[in-house]
């Protein structure tokens, strides 16, 4: 018990390192997104934060790099450096090939293919940046360095985006271009401040053992394509809606989607702590995981909604509308139940199970894009687009969980995932009735209160 106990105190210690430059970047979008809106534009904005949801795809164009560098450093824990080299080593194959396909993209929006918004030069090489940081990123995951994870972290997502923002509170003429100009420099600094720590610490040294390789074609193929079709569900449903809906209403529908979204720095902390150690089996850690997204953090996010109005209101001012409030609530509980699938996965990569995630994925795609054309292309309210969204993770969640049969209380854990969408139903529809099943629920959870193996 007292081993189990210290296990526990380790998670939350390390996780809480973790999110705390997340924690910062929430105070940081509180700030700078009501900047942008005010001084560029709504519009401009979304088309500022379209450039930076691209970029997701570096996790495809990885290959599953940076996370297999992590799984196989912990099974061979002698080659670490060596291992970070063939990593890099890979990772610049891939950024070689990306660098030629610049050209034929060049050559299609010259011939007006494409109605391209930002510099093609300033996103290929954004991109290239990108893929290496996340290598970079998996290498001092590996070495457990969570301290060094969550500075670079936070200045090569959370400052990258919000500060080029804040500056147009001393600089109001500066272009869209000149923005994602000054965000891609900030992005390309943190890349040489990462190289250096690298070299000076030994984190990688120059060999030609091929360690990382066996992982890598057991895994790459798999954990690419998961991280293609999660590229896929976070970007079509904006892009759809920027084609259909407009980019104002792509930036309404986005807001919400972003503040809540910071959510997930907790899970994605507790991710980057667990997988480097559940690879050894220890699965106390899981669980508590586990239970704590899906059972108590729900609880006090929903304690929270009768605050949003004036919330909203305070950050927004007059940009603030009726939609953004109702789609924040929605969308604070996909929140939640993002970081839940975030545990999940990375159970799932851990034990290089990755080809069941996988599945799952797969067979519900076609059923989810069709869904969601039809509602953007019918023009439908970005309400029922979002509960979409919602009702995809309830399902992801639901088969997660029977594949991956948790040694907890699983029944409850299914039971929350249909409890919270009707807490979410309620709070629209009676108040009174939501504070009631709300109270009924926390003595529940509360006088229950029990992790188990």
């Amino acid at each position: 018990m007292k081993i189990k106990s210290i296990k526990i105190k380790n998670l939350l210690k390390n996780s809480l390192i973790l999110s705390i430059p997340g924690f910062i970047s929430i105070f940081l979008s509180l700030v700078s997104i009501p900047i942008h809106l005010k001084i560029a534009g709504i519009e401009n904005y979304g088309n500022y934060l379209l450039f930076h949801i691209l970029l997701s795809i570096s996790l495809i164009l990885n290959l599953g790099i940076s996370k297999t560098t992590v799984i196989s450093s912990n099974i061979i824990k002698k080659n670490t450096n060596k291992i970070a080299y063939e990593a890099i080593k890979y990772s610049l194959y891939i950024t070689l090939a990306i660098s030629l396909l610049y050209f034929p993209a060049k050559l299609l929006i010259k011939g007006n293919y494409f109605n391209i918004i930002f510099p093609i030069e300033l996103f290929f090489l954004a991109l290239i940046v990108s893929v290496l940081y996340l290598t970079f990123e998996g290498i001092l995951q590996a070495n457990k360095l969570f301290k060094n994870i969550s500075l670079i972290n936070f200045i090569y997502y959370s400052l990258s985006l919000s500060l080029p923002s804040i500056l147009l509170l001393f600089f109001d003429e500066l272009t869209l271009n000149e923005l994602i100009s000054l965000s891609v420099v900030i992005k390309v600094i943190t890349i040489f401040i990462v190289i250096i720590y690298l070299i000076k610490n030994n984190l990688v040294v120059q060999n030609s053992e091929k360690n990382l390789l066996k992982f890598f074609k057991k895994n790459s193929h798999w954990l690419t394509f998961n991280s293609a079709l999660v590229q896929i569900y976070e970007i079509f449903d904006k892009y759809l809606i920027k084609i259909f809906l407009g980019s104002t209403l792509m930036a309404i529908y986005s807001i919400p989607q972003q503040l809540t979204g910071k959510l997930t720095i907790l899970s994605k902390s507790f991710s980057t702590f667990l997988l480097p150690n559940l690879s050894r089996n220890k699965n106390d850690q899981f669980i508590y995981s586990l239970e704590l997204f899906l059972k108590y953090i729900p609880i006090f996010i929903f304690l929270l909604f009768p605050l949003y109005p004036y919330i909203l209101k305070l950050w927004l001012n007059e940009q603030y509308t009726l939609l953004i409030h109702d789609l924040t609530k929605i969308f604070s509980l996909i929140a939640i139940f993002s970081c839940t699938s975030h545990i999940l996965i990375t159970k799932f990569e851990s034990a290089q199970l990755s080809n069941l995630n996988f599945r799952i994925e797969i067979i519900f795609l076609p059923f989810f894009f069709i869904s969601l054309f039809y509602l953007c292309i019918n023009s439908y309210s970005l309400i029922l687009i979002s509960n979409l969204i919602l009702l995809k993770e309830i399902i992801f969640i639901f088969f997660r969980l029977y594949l991956l049969k948790p040694k907890t209380n699983v029944t409850v854990l299914y039971l929350n995932l249909f409890v919270f969408p009707f807490l979410l139903i309620l709070s629209f529809i009676n108040m009174s009735l939501f504070y009631l099943l709300l109270g009924l629920i926390i003595f529940y959870t509360f006088t229950n209160v029990k992790f188990n193996n």
